[in-house]
């Protein structure tokens, strides 16, 4: 309920007149109560309390009527918790002019309490003109007038126009209202945008002529100026402007993402598998060309350990499986294997293997390769990073002269029957390339914890190494799949003709006793680039035959005991002609004796010698470790006394020495040096 009401509200209630005219001379007549009407047009308003009965019941009843859901709550909690919400959307500016107003607003009310409102009012008019404000509300004059000038001060008007905002709307009913951006879509934008958002990406000034040959000249209400379709275009969010012009891959690089935390899983918990084409060329083992090999790897989300990886020629399901029993043979099973949805991977064969290995495969969102980051990041610091070291790199950033001259060269050589001497050769590459895995490794890794290094006393990311063996330090141990089930997973294969139980490949002839009956027979030849000295043969049908192994028919052109004895009867023959001419020169019989070369220790039995060796295990002392104390005070005395062992000239071991020279840089070492020193100045 109000407690004032104009003669507009009252007109026609029950026990009032009709019109307003009438209301204001029936006030006039019984003396009512009344008050000047601050904003909307001036007027007077009268007290509810001096209302007659059946106007007050009416008044109380429409306010029921209007508000049927009724809380008892205070007033000044509901006004809060409006200004509350709508003030979060206020600007700087328009917070400052709201608060400068509402200093006014509240010396108006303290007034009041004296002088009527109309003299408080006119007071602070007065003193504004005079200059005679206190310093804090004359500081507030210019911010609540929001003007660009300056020179504006205060009028009774402005007042009683902030004074009726604030009772009506709170606080927020003093901000001053800001120009919003129009937002609305022009008439043209939908034909213009037909131009503009095209894959070819053409630019403002090129689609802007398309559209106006096609919709008239700029002084057309249907055609704007090209002005007036940069400021629109400047409205849009990236993802809108740029849709058409991108694709779905390339516009998830402009939209919001959620981060992945792997905190809580262990290793071999998730793996992640992609292909990458090397941006280098490489000489084929296969066929003696060049190509670009598919490198296919598998990281563990939890550690970021390179578990697996294979080269083929394109990523394909051998790739894959590849892969997979490169990492289950040395890194243990997994639990979900996390992949694309390429053809070498969602495919019946891959869904067999993951099934007899008892794991889960499951598939990221088409077009949404940010989701597996965690593995198209290693393809840049490890393989593009490889690929620059070849001088047949062929990447986007490589320069294009360069480039040219190499593949000139390379197909020239080629053509000749040379090896190209700028592409590497296929044990090269492959050989860098384990490399270049096993230093990533081995490198500390952004996504890893950080921990205190004992060596350089600072922290650091652990490596993904050292992060697997910070998980099997807590206890966690892999789960090993069956050998036989990891044998069994296709490698990659090729077709070779036997001959006399030999077949080809890679330059090397491996043998095999049972392709006995084979001679001349197509067979499929497994192979492995991590172990060249063996091969696996299949009939055409599957049937594995057996293992072929490298020059597996090889033997010695001699036996080696006729090696032997003519080594030893020309020996003999040397030596007597020795003698001989040592008769010669002294005149005198010589004889010569041969001291024979001391017996190995290695010639003992084997089992002597392996306990003579944990024998002089157990005998020899055992060197002290060296241990870093924790405490901060005992480091310093540590230090002390391997300072003091070196002043004395004592030797001290490498990790002794390696602290000794280190720890002085630590921050802990001035601070507590300083403390002893001042302790001992004391005590003296």
């Amino acid at each position: 309920m109000r407690s004032w009401y104009s003669p507009s509200e009252l007109a026609g209630l029950p026990g009032m007149p009709s019109s307003v005219s009438g209301l204001i001379r029936l006030a006039k007549r019984e003396s009512w109560e009344c008050q000047l009407r601050l904003g909307q047009g001036g007027g007077r308003e009268y007290a509810f309390s001096v209302l007659p009965k059946a106007t007050q019941t009416a008044l109380i009843a429409a306010t029921i009527v209007n508000e049927p859901s009724l809380q008892v709550i205070e007033p000044h909690n509901i006004l809060a918790g409006c200004d509350a919400k709508i003030a979060s959307r206020l600007n700087d500016s328009q917070a400052c002019v709201m608060t400068a107003r509402l200093a006014f607003v509240r010396e108006i009310e303290r007034m009041s309490q004296v002088v009527s409102q109309n003299r408080a009012i006119l007071t602070l008019v007065a003193l504004a003109k005079n200059d005679d404000l206190s310093p804090y509300l004359a500081e507030r004059v210019v911010r609540a007038n929001d003007r660009k000038t300056e020179s504006r001060s205060l009028s009774e008007r402005t007042l009683k126009r902030w004074l009726a905002d604030y009772r009506a709307h709170g606080e927020t009913g003093l901000a001053p209202a800001r120009r919003q951006k129009d937002m609305s879509v022009p008439a043209w934008a939908g034909e213009f945008l037909k131009h503009y958002q095209r894959p070819q990406k053409p630019s403002v000034e090129a689609a802007y002529e398309q559209f106006k040959q096609v919709h008239g000249e700029v002084h057309t209400s249907v055609c704007p100026s090209i002005h007036a379709v940069r400021r629109w275009l400047k409205k849009l969010s990236p993802s809108v402007r740029e849709r058409g012009r991108m694709g779905p891959h390339e516009l998830n690089a402009l939209k919001a993402y959620n981060r992945r935390q792997a905190d809580m899983l262990w290793p071999n918990d998730v793996w992640v598998a992609d292909g990458h084409t090397f941006d280098a060329e490489v000489i084929n083992p296969l066929t003696g060309q060049i190509f670009r090999p598919e490198i296919t790897m598998v990281i563990d989300w939890a550690t970021r350990r390179i578990v697996g990886f294979s080269v083929n020629l394109a990523e394909s399901t051998l790739a894959t499986l590849d892969t997979l029993r490169d990492g289950v043979s040395r890194c243990g099973m997994y639990k979900i294997f996390y992949v694309d949805n390429g053809s070498g991977f969602d495919n019946s064969t891959v869904y067999e293997v993951n099934d007899r290995l008892g794991g889960t495969i499951t598939h990221s969102l088409p077009y949404n390769s940010q989701a597996r980051g965690v593995i198209e990041r290693p393809h840049k610091t490890i393989l593009v990073r490889l690929a620059k070291t070849f001088d047949s790199y062929i990447g986007a950033d490589m320069d294009k002269e360069a480039a040219t001259k190499t593949h000139k060269l390379s197909r020239k050589q080629l053509a000749l029957g040379i090896a190209p001497t700028v592409v590497p050769e296929f044990a090269v590459f492959f050989s860098d390339l384990q490399q270049a895995l096993d230093e990533y490794n081995r490198r500390p890794h952004r996504g890893l914890p950080k921990f205190r290094d004992l060596q350089t006393m600072r922290k650091r990311h652990q490596s993904p190494m050292e992060a697997w063996k910070s998980a099997e330090a807590e206890g966690w141990e892999p789960l090993l799949a069956d050998a036989n089930i990891v044998e069994s997973l296709t490698r990659p294969q090729v077709e070779r003709t036997v001959h006399r139980c030999q077949v080809q490949w890679n330059s090397g002839t491996y043998f095999l006793k049972g392709l006995d009956g084979f001679h001349g027979e197509q067979v499929r030849v497994a192979y492995d680039f991590r172990d060249a000295s063996r091969v696996w043969v299949h009939s055409l049908e599957g049937d594995l035959l057996g293992e072929a192994l490298l020059d597996g028919n090889a033997s010695p052109a001699m036996p080696k005991t006729m090696l032997e004895k003519a080594s030893e009867k020309r020996e003999r023959g040397q030596l007597s002609r020795l003698v001989k001419k040592a008769k010669t020169i002294t005149g005198q019989d010589v004889e010569m004796h041969v001291i024979g070369s001391a017996s190995s220790p290695y010639d003992l039995p084997l089992e002597q010698l392996a306990e003579a060796q944990r024998f002089a295990q157990l005998s020899a002392p055992q060197a002290p470790t060296f241990e870093l104390p924790t405490d901060p005070t005992a480091r310093y005395r540590l230090w002390n006394q391997l300072d003091a062992r070196l002043t004395s000239g004592e030797s001290l071991n490498p990790e002794e020495t390696q602290w000794h020279s280190r720890y002085p840089q630590h921050p802990d070492f001035m601070s507590i040096r300083q403390m002893f020193e001042f302790a001992k100045q004391a005590s003296a």
